[in-house]
């Protein structure tokens, strides 16, 4: 495996990742507190003075024999503080996973109001090595 990205893509349009303004940290029992920022505003959203950023708190990732990671459905976001924000808070729906022990990866969408189509959003950042505490 390549070095680990961090991006922070919006349908494709990569804003690059605020790395002052991130943190991951999993403690030993799985659960994920983390806030990937994105370095700047989509071209799409010109009507924000902030860059977008994804929030997740005390979410557990669970192992399916595979992979760690959980599907962030509306159950999810009824039992846990998830959020895409943007000017304002908005869901988002996807996948949640932890790679290799360094990386915690989002792959989903959200709704954006005023925009006829779901935003893709493909969120990825390098956390944790050996040697390394398991934070940003």
């Amino acid at each position: 495996m390549g070095p680990v990205e961090n991006r922070f893509r919006i349908d494709g349009d990569d804003l690059g990742v605020d790395l002052r303004a991130s943190s991951v940290s999993m403690g030993a029992d799985g659960v994920v507190d983390a806030t990937i920022a994105a370095a700047r505003v989509p071209e799409v959203a010109d009507w924000s003075d902030d860059a977008p950023r994804l929030e997740f708190r005390d979410v557990p990732l669970k192992f399916d024999g595979a992979s760690f990671g959980v599907t962030v459905d509306d159950d999810l976001l009824d039992e846990h503080e998830i959020s895409f924000w943007l000017g304002e808070s908005l869901d988002v729906h996807g996948q949640l996973s932890l790679a290799a022990g360094e990386r915690l990866r989002f792959v989903g969408t959200t709704h954006v109001a005023g925009e006829p189509k779901a935003w893709r959003v493909d969120v990825s950042i390098r956390f944790g090595s050996s040697g390394r505490s398991a934070a940003v």
